[in-house]
């Protein structure tokens, strides 16, 4: 897990500036914010945010009134997700914490969220049972990710046009490739077909009720932003319950 926590320190930079930006665009906050309600509810829930990074979705649902419980392996990202939510006058209760191994008791919380996490973890099967074992008997599962390795929709054309809006918009940079130790060998995800995996592992975790919404990117993703962050990859929410 080291390598892990490593990888999201030093990513932990470029990550908050594409939320600080993104938190402050209305458009893109109300449209992720329909998104969460569409599947949440819009009635005050006890939310467990789990790989919270710089902190966007803690942020987006305490907006929206509820009470939120996040932790993240990074100290990194813990320290950008507490500025950002002290930034925008938010009360979030965030803790370093393994998505393994989560240090809460059983049926805990209402939901669980996570956003562009799962595909980062050594073991899937072991988080997603942590997720079931959190959550409340009805409890409410949202997930989002999408298919970085093999997902068709990332040809070179696609790429090009997607770094130049990266440039556009002013994303800061890596000093460092993208695909260090940590992404070559311990990825699950860079062999999985996704979201069918997931499915998968959701059925035999005893989930209830999956359903997938797809291209969540051309939902809340505008203008440059768009071209930038949603050209080159499908993102899909899953939403399931215990």
């Amino acid at each position: 897990m080291d390598c892990i926590e490593a990888h999201w320190n030093r990513r932990s930079a470029s990550y908050d500036d594409f939320v600080v930006k993104g938190f402050s665009d209305l458009r893109e906050r109300r449209a992720w914010q329909e998104h969460f309600s569409s599947i949440l509810g819009t009635e005050p829930l006890n939310i467990l945010d789990v790989g919270c990074g710089p902190g966007i979705v803690s942020m987006q649902l305490a907006d929206l009134g509820h009470r939120v419980t996040s932790v993240d392996l990074s100290d990194g990202m813990l320290e950008c997700a507490r500025r950002n939510a002290a930034d925008n006058g938010l009360d979030i209760d965030f803790r370093k914490g393994d998505a393994m191994c989560l240090d809460f008791p059983d049926s805990s919380f209402d939901a669980v969220v996570s956003d562009y996490m799962l595909w980062t973890v050594p073991e899937p099967r072991r988080v997603i049972s942590e997720w079931r074992r959190v959550l409340r008997d009805d409890g409410i599962l949202a997930y989002t990710d999408g298919d970085w390795f093999n997902d068709p929709l990332s040809t070179p054309m696609r790429c090009r046009v997607s770094n130049a809006f990266l440039r556009i918009v002013g994303s800061k940079q890596e000093d460092e490739p993208d695909h260090d130790e940590f992404e070559e060998t311990t990825l699950w995800s860079r062999t999985a077909s996704r979201p069918r995996d997931d499915l998968r592992m959701l059925e035999d975790a005893g989930f209830r009720d999956i359903r997938v919404i797809g291209d969540v990117q051309r939902k809340v993703l505008h203008g440059m932003r768009y071209y930038a962050y949603g050209l080159t990859n499908s993102h899909f929410t899953i939403a399931a319950r215990k």
